[in-house]
Parts: C-alpha cells; structure tokens; sequence
C-alpha cells in the first residue's frame, strides 16, 4: 500500500510517500479502499514527537478514514461485504491508499453521504459522544462549555447538542469564529486571544458558572475550567492542544506545562462537589462493545441526516498534502474538520 509515512519528528514537511508492504488479515478484519482520511490534532502531536501513544517511527498517521471493502476475513458480518461503502476508525495508518480495520471499527455509510463527510465523524463525534452524553452525562437544563469550539470535536458536540435542552457556550481563537458559533446556535462564545474566557463568562453568567466543560487545552485552562464548575460540575479532559505552539516540538516548554499542572486533591474536590474525568479515545480502541455501539450509533444519525460535520478544507492524500493540511491546523486556521482526500474537486 501507498502511505503518508513520518520517518522522523519534525515539521509538516517531513512526509514522505512510501510502498509499505499490506498487511495480512485477520477472520474478522476488513481492508478499505481509502477515499477520504480525517487529519486530528493528535497526528500533529505524534508528527513532532508530543504523542505518546504514537508507534515506533517510521508511521503513517490517522485515526479515521472513509473508503469501500476491498477485501474481508472469513468471519466478517455480511453487513461488510466488498464493495460496501464504510467509515472506520483506525489504530494510526490511516494515512494511506489502503488500510486494514477489525470489524467493530467499521460502519456502512448511505450512498448520499460523501466519502469527505464520513471520514469526518469517526473521531472528532465519537470523542465529542463520550465526553458530552456519557462521561459528561449533559441534561437538559445545563450549561456546557466547549473549548477549542470551532474544531473538529466542539462543532460536533454542538451537533449531538441539539435537541437536548442544553445552553451551548464555546471558546475560540478570533471573533469571527466567535460570531460563526453564535450564528450555529452558541448562546455565547468567548474570545480567547483578546480576553480571559473565565472573566468573560463570569460576566456573561452574572457570576454563574457551567455545568459542565469540555477541554482539549491542558494544563492551562484546567484549574480556570475547575473553579467555574458549577456544584455537580464535570470537567472532562480529552486532550493537550495547548503543548503544540508551532511546527516542531518544544521539549521544554511542553515538560515545563506539564509539569506545572493543576494535582487534583479528592478532599478538595469532594468538598466543592465537581467531578473531573479524563478521555483518552486510543485508549479505549480494546473496548470492543462500546466501541461499536457507538459508532453504530453515529452511523445511525449520519445516515438519517442528524448530524453533520462541517468541513473546513480538503487537500490530496499525497505527502505535499499531509503538509499542508499540517499547517493549516498549527496556524489555526480551520472552522471544522481538515481531511485529507484521494482525488480532491
């Protein structure tokens, strides 16, 4: 298979197209033909070395992909015959003309919906899903507060929002977004490049607070998104954005965040009655029934047209492209999801 592989920790420049020998499949393994391959902020971590969870280099990035069945194991569910157009998450690689996928990642996708579109849901709605209506348990009446709203996770957590009875507020990077979130139904998005958010939405709140807060950051927003929990409150943490400042790794200022992070104390949060959870989406990859519940669920509302992802920007599937798009991310450029594409319009 062809594939976008990062020989070594660097810039976006680093991709190289390279032949990498297919891998053999499993009985109950699919291999897709890639159409359309998701770009998250995690291949960006583990491009310029941040990501732990990242494979001994060389790699291909990718943790989501749409495409059709090239090829199944024996033991595959009729549901994913060959031919069958799929979107899948994937265990890195997804970066590539052809990628192998157990069968609970995978989910038929109607004809109606674009190979672009699919490979926009696996990540950014199944870590937006978990973190707003099972780890965070939103009801109707609360008030939630995204980070980072105008990426990938929080336009989906706007998404899976609706209907729900909750009062969406958001953080972004320039006013325009701001007013772009506030146009999608955001009661209220904060500014986080002109003013101190928490500042911002004491105000707004009449010192009020959330019930519930969705942060990708790190360090340096967790203690401000603790203390403006409301009793009951839940922050839940699925990321560390805020490590990754430019193109290449700054070992030390990452070290120096990580280390100078908030340690939680359990009498301290018992005592102010808030709830602190942590999401990791590769770590539950094992989780086998949760996971395809899930994304048969997202498959579900995908397919009767309940959710949309927004689409930022496509570029090729070709290392040029990788790059790109890489950048495009580390200079914040994007309202909604960047993917990559094998023959983009």
């Amino acid at each position: 298979m062809r594939a976008l592989v990062i020989p070594r920790n660097g810039p976006p420049s680093v991709f190289e197209e390279q032949e990498v020998p297919d891998r053999r499949l499993a009985p109950k393994d699919v291999r897709i033909r890639v159409e359309a391959a998701g770009v998250n902020f995690a291949d960006l971590m583990g491009r310029i070395g941040l990501y732990p969870d990242a494979p001994a280099l060389p790699y291909a990035p990718g943790y989501e992909v749409a495409g059709v069945i090239e090829e199944v194991g024996d033991q595959v569910d009729e549901a994913l015959a060959p031919g069958t157009r799929v979107m899948a998450t994937t265990r890195f690689w997804g970066y590539a003309d052809r990628i192998r996928a157990p069968q609970h990642w995978v989910v038929p996708i109607p004809d109606e919906v674009d190979f672009t579109t699919a490979a926009a849901v696996p990540v950014n709605y199944l870590t937006a899903y978990l973190a707003l209506l099972h780890s965070g348990a939103a009801k109707p009446g609360e008030r939630v507060l995204v980070h980072g709203g105008a990426g990938g996770v929080g336009l989906a957590a706007l998404d899976l929002s609706r209907g729900k009875e909750l009062t969406m507020y958001a953080t972004a990077g320039s006013d325009a977004k701001c007013e772009r979130l506030e146009s999608l139904g955001v009661e209220k998005a904060f500014n986080y490049r002109t003013g101190d958010w928490a500042v911002e939405s004491r105000k707004h709140l009449r010192g009020g607070g959330f019930h519930l807060i969705l942060d990708p950051l790190g360090p340096a927003s967790f203690q401000k998104g603790l203390d403006m929990l409301e009793p009951l409150g839940r922050i839940v943490c699925y990321g560390f954005s805020s490590l990754v400042e430019g193109p290449k790794r700054k070992l030390w200022k990452a070290a120096t965040k990580l280390l100078t992070a908030s340690k939680i104390n359990p009498i301290t949060i018992m005592n102010e009655n808030k709830g602190v959870h942590g999401l990791n989406l590769a770590q539950l990859f094992t989780q086998r029934d949760l996971h395809r519940r899930a994304m048969q669920q997202l498959g579900e509302l995908l397919a009767a047209g309940e959710i949309r992802p927004t689409i930022d920007t496509t570029f090729p599937l070709t290392a040029a492209g990788a790059a790109d798009a890489h950048t495009h991310l580390h200079e914040r450029r994007n309202f909604g999801k960047v993917v990559l594409v094998r023959d983009p319009a």
